[in-house]
């Protein structure tokens, strides 16, 4: 991903490649999990995805579990009956769990090359259209900066409940958030058109 592309440009880069990973039909599907392969070469890439894989993982498990149980079809193991997952089932859950896998690939691509404060920036630009409905998209920015710095200093606790017991450091919140602007140019437009281009061809 090019260093110099708008960070609001990266997000909706994404966002096409989400668009395209859960409209596309099977063959062009498989064309886009090779080249999401090719990112995997990155170590960077490759962290940012094991990352996410295994906080996603009793997700992806039970989503094929519900497709596999709950969708009608013939039975893969006949001799267990109505404990028996359906065949038609198990490909879809397969095939929807593999598009939220891809989803995940990308977004690995994305957070691997874009710091975080750009990605809130990212954010903060793409919220403008929502302030003419009173959204407060400088208290949106700040407030997600806050909560994300303050998760990764954090100390870790050894259970879940400990850490909902953990009073909040007044010392720990700084008293402002500073963000870089960044100005949008000519070539995150091209960049947009021939993104908007490619999702045309994948979804024709």
């Amino acid at each position: 991903m090019v260093k110099t592309l708008h960070p609001a440009a990266r997000i909706l880069l994404w966002c096409g490649w989400a668009v395209a990973v859960e409209r596309a039909a099977l063959p062009v599907l498989i064309i886009l999990a090779v080249a999401t392969a090719t990112a995997f070469l990155f170590a960077p890439v490759r962290h940012e995805g094991w990352r996410l894989l295994r906080r996603t993982r009793w997700l992806l498990a039970v989503l094929l579990l519900t497709y596999a149980y709950v969708l009608p079809g013939t039975a893969l193991w006949p001799s267990l009956g109505w404990a028996s997952p359906s065949v038609e089932g198990l490909q879809q859950g397969v095939l929807r769990a593999g598009r939220l896998v891809l989803m995940l690939a990308g977004l690995a691509v994305l957070l691997a090359n874009t710091s975080r404060p750009r990605l809130i920036y990212g954010l903060y630009t793409l919220a403008r259209p929502l302030t003419w409905f009173g959204f407060d998209r400088r208290a949106f920015a700040v407030r997600l900066g806050l909560t994300l710095d303050y998760v990764e200093h954090a100390p870790k606790p050894a259970r879940w409940l400990d850490a909902l017991r953990v009073p909040l450091s007044d010392e720990a919140t700084p008293a402002t958030y500073t963000l870089e602007a960044e100005r949008w140019q000519s070539r995150d437009s091209a960049v947009i058109l021939a993104g908007l281009l490619l999702l045309w061809i994948v979804l024709a």
